[in-house]
């Protein structure tokens, strides 16, 4: 049924490959939080149809968590065999499966496909092939922050999204800051190796790239509109990362984001 959805929408809106833009970061470096603050910038037009109530949590602990909209991957509800692009899709099925989340297709438009697991070296020069026009968005932060701001705050099984795919053994006592150490050290594993292949391919990136922080000044070259939406998810987002007593709060701006072939997006000049 969804297949023929799919060639329906696909074939009623003629919409383009180049609309995805493909969202990477490693869990625990507040991506689903740059997620909301680029869905309100408007030189992106991100569609947000994805969003549904079910998608969403808020957790707070030390830190300020926020998760909503679609996540992909092992484990998810989306994202089938996105561990590993090159043995599980062709370029038809990949889209197929990156626009399920969404209940409005058209071709104007972009959609954001998340999913962590896109970090894997093999999977980032499989996109890059078979969408070379496309536009990439990752989220940059120091890897051991990362892991405590991840661990302190989520577990593998009883939050959303799902993080089973990291288990090595299940663990039906864990609790938010509390799991099983054989899972900890996976979680670290994991995070260390596709943090490294992430910065890699950055590095290597023969595309234009930007790495900046959200000020003010960035969102506003995105078009940042700041209505009660954009304004709640700015809060949020300082909230987020914020350091220092209560009435002098400021981001750490220890988290970047960085553009891999948005030129026509974002000029710095």
């Amino acid at each position: 049924m969804h297949l023929l959805y799919f060639i329906t929408a696909m074939m009623s809106s003629q919409f383009r490959p180049e609309q995805l833009v493909f969202f990477i970061g490693i869990p625990g470096s507040g991506w689903a939080k740059i997620d909301s603050l680029l869905r309100c910038c408007g030189k992106f037009n991100f569609n947000i149809s994805d969003f549904r109530e079910d998608r969403c949590e808020t957790v707070k602990t030390k830190y300020y968590v926020e998760h909503k909209g679609h996540f992909s991957g092992p484990g998810c509800e989306f994202g089938e065999g996105f561990q590993d692009l090159p043995n599980c899709h062709t370029k038809e099925s990949f889209i197929e499966e990156a626009l399920k989340p969404y209940t409005d297709i058209n071709n104007e438009q972009h959609y954001m496909v998340k999913c962590h697991w896109f970090c894997e070296k093999q999977n980032l020069e499989w996109l890059d092939q078979n969408f070379p026009n496309n536009k990439m968005i990752f989220v940059i932060r120091d890897k051991d922050l990362c892991d405590d701001r991840w661990l302190t705050s989520m577990t593998f099984a009883k939050n959303y999204p799902k993080y089973t795919a990291w288990q090595v053994v299940d663990d039906p006592d864990e609790e938010i800051g509390k799991h099983d150490p054989r899972n900890e050290e996976q979680f670290k594993w994991l995070n260390k190796k596709h943090n490294l292949s992430m910065r890699t391919f950055f590095r290597k990136a023969r595309k234009p790239t930007i790495i900046t922080c959200p000020t003010r000044h960035v969102l506003d070259k995105l078009g940042f509109i700041w209505d009660a939406t954009g304004s709640k998810e700015y809060s949020a987002y300082i909230r987020n990362y914020c350091i220092g007593p209560a009435l002098t709060l400021a981001p750490s701006w220890d988290t970047s984001i960085g553009f891999y072939n948005c030129q026509d997006i974002i000029d710095i000049a």
